[in-house]
């Protein structure tokens, strides 16, 4: 079975190409492609009123040394723990939507599995993947780029992901 960090290492290719630095139009940035609103999840960023749009007008925490959007971008280490932190804060919001509830279950075809969720949650959060599930598949969000949840459901199941869930 792939392990936690062949997910990591997939979904970081996904993303960015595997690339630290990459930065894209939408303001996401890193490997992962993370925002404001997944880098206050994970505790490296504060935005204390606006929206979240990525404009990274808010201040950084100092976790693991960033102080500003630029060191987030040369600091791998970082936007490793980062990922790791943010992933067990989207299990949490997968559980409370009830998205675990599915782990198991077939949807179009295919198998809802932990690492599934997690991937979808990346694309378009939590509540997207739960009306996915609970409209059997019939509702398919997408991300600016015309990437689905199901598409992310699909090609990231089945990676070993217990030390994100438990």
């Amino acid at each position: 079975m792939k392990t936690l960090k062949d997910f990591l290492n997939d979904l970081g290719a996904r993303e960015s190409g595997g690339n630290y630095k990459a930065f894209n139009r939408y303001g996401y940035a890193g490997k992962y492609q993370m925002g404001e609103a997944a880098l206050i999840d994970a505790g490296y960023y504060k935005k204390p009123s606006g929206r979240f749009n990525n404009d990274w007008s808010g201040i950084f925490t100092g976790r693991d040394g960033v102080r500003s959007i630029r060191d987030f971008l040369n600091n791998p280490a970082a936007q490793e723990n980062a990922q790791i932190i943010f992933k067990k804060r989207q299990w949490g919001y997968l559980k409370a939507v009830g998205a675990h509830n599915y782990v198991g279950k077939t949807i179009n075809g295919y198998m809802i599995t932990p690492s599934g969720l997690l991937a979808g949650a990346h694309l378009k959060g939590a509540g997207s993947v739960a009306k996915y599930l609970k409209s059997d598949g019939k509702i398919i969000e997408k991300d600016a780029f015309g990437t689905s949840v199901e598409t992310y459901m699909k090609r990231f199941a089945g990676y070993d992901v217990r030390e994100i869930t438990g």
